[in-house]
């Protein structure tokens, strides 16, 4: 993969994780403080989304699917340093309460862990 190819990945990582951001500004109330089948719910949806938006990228970037590992990894790596300002400000950045940073922290390993192993199904050999 070219770095020129890299960079487009991370921009396009990053663009997707900001407006994550923001959805988690304005509903995470919604996603993360309304019990626990609220967050199962949200939690699924965002490992369902994160992994279309992989083969959608990789389909119109025409990424090879044995180099879904490194495009995943360069598209998550700006949106994970991203979270980790957003979890040390969590209350300041999002308005939520501060014990909502676990459930969200929570949402995000599980969404990135289930973009990770659909990667690699999508790079076995």
């Amino acid at each position: 993969m070219t770095t020129k190819e890299m960079t487009t990945l991370s921009f396009l990582g990053f663009g997707i994780w900001l407006s994550g951001a923001v959805m988690f500004r304005f509903g995470g109330a919604l996603m993360f403080e309304n019990g626990p089948w609220v967050l199962v719910a949200s939690g699924a949806g965002i490992a369902f989304s994160v992994c279309l938006l992989l083969s959608s990228i990789m389909g119109w970037r025409k990424t090879p699917a044995d180099q879904a590992v490194t495009a995943a990894v360069v598209m998550t790596l700006p949106g994970l340093f991203g979270d980790v300002a957003y979890v040390l400000a969590f209350h300041a950045i999002t308005g939520l309460g501060a014990a909502t940073a676990g459930p969200y922290a929570a949402v995000v390993i599980f969404g990135t862990a289930v973009l990770f192993a659909y990667a690699l199904f999508l790079a076995r050999p």
